[in-house]
């Protein structure tokens, strides 16, 4: 299960996503450019949402608060 939880995306997906949001800001993202970007977000909170069923699982496991665990593994939000 903890290596599920910590496993997370690839940095190259990262990248791109940010990439994609950067150009976004500057309002040059072309609609293919949109279409991947959607595509990359919709990645990204699904991986969020098994991540976190999984932690809150740990968590009732290990009969602690989740906001604790997840200090106590050291897990943060990414900053995008």
């Amino acid at each position: 299960m903890l290596q599920k939880i910590n496993q997370g995306l690839p940095e190259a997906t990262w990248q791109e996503y940010q990439f994609l949001i950067a150009k976004r800001r500057a309002e040059s993202l072309t609609p293919e450019e949109h279409t991947r970007l959607i595509a990359l977000s919709d990645t990204i909170e699904e991986a969020h949402v098994e991540r976190m069923t999984l932690l809150a699982e740990l968590a009732r496991r290990r009969q602690t608060p989740l906001k604790m665990l997840m200090g106590q593994l050291g897990i943060k939000p990414r900053k995008v």
